[in-house]
């Protein structure tokens, strides 16, 4: 026969183990969405996010000392842990941060260099006067850009999945795409400031592409028309575009 003072010890184990189990899995959903907020998914680092972070750690890890600990201690626990873990998560930062940095140290190199290696970025530079070229980072590998102004009004931009292996070296793994803008108005502020509107754009790949540089630039060939007449300020609004 168990003993009423068994019984409630019982009680209060399953009771405890109850709220352990609850703290940890409260605590493991703030930390996910905390860190969401504190990564760079958003473009900036939020911090509220880190705040959130730090008190889900500290939810957390109470709950796992509580399976442990009396109470009080499993809340002391909590309360240490929370400023390790922001701690921990500034090093996991800076460390995955200098790691992008070592492994991206060819990339802008290679955008400079390595057009030759890039046909439609060769033959951008072969047909335009004023053609750029730079790296961005797409969701699954960087992605290499051409952008060249034509025309005083016009702006073509292709991207292209690259594997870059250093500053002269690198291979295409996709297809490239292009983006023809025309810009309707720039206006330029007194602090020197710039405002594009557009008016039409095309998208198109590189099948019409072809067809368009093998036709010495005529977008007619694939059904865009290019205006004879240009736009003010448009040298600004290249300026202001380069990378």
């Amino acid at each position: 026969m168990v003993s009423a003072k068994s019984g409630s010890s019982l009680e209060r184990s399953l009771l405890r183990s109850t709220a352990a189990i609850a703290l940890i899995v409260f605590g493991a959903a703030m930390v996910f969405v905390s860190f969401e907020l504190v990564s760079n998914r958003f473009g900036n680092t939020d911090t509220l996010g880190l705040f959130l972070f730090g008190l889900a750690g500290c939810i957390f890890a109470t709950g796992v000392a509580l399976f442990f600990l009396r109470l009080p201690h499993a809340i002391l626990v909590g309360i240490i842990a929370a400023p390790l873990l922001v701690v921990l998560l500034f090093v996991l930062f800076w460390v995955t941060l200098f790691t992008t940095v070592f492994q991206n140290r060819h990339h802008q190199a290679f955008a400079a260099n390595g057009e030759a290696q890039i046909q439609p970025a060769r033959q951008m530079d072969e047909e335009f006067d004023e053609c750029h070229h730079y790296i961005t980072y797409g969701k699954d590998s960087p992605l290499f850009n051409s952008v060249a102004y034509f025309g005083d009004r016009y702006q073509l931009t292709m991207q292209v999945p690259v594997n870059i292996k250093s500053k002269m070296s690198g291979s295409v793994t996709g297809e490239p795409k292009f983006y023809l803008n025309e810009i309707e108005s720039i206006t330029v502020f007194p602090s020197g400031g710039v405002s594009t509107s557009y008016s039409r754009d095309l998208h198109f790949g590189s099948a019409e592409w072809q067809k368009v540089f093998e036709s010495n630039g005529d977008f007619s060939t694939i059904g865009f028309d290019i205006k004879p007449t240009g736009v003010a300020n448009f040298q600004k609004h290249v300026d202001a575009s380069r990378p």
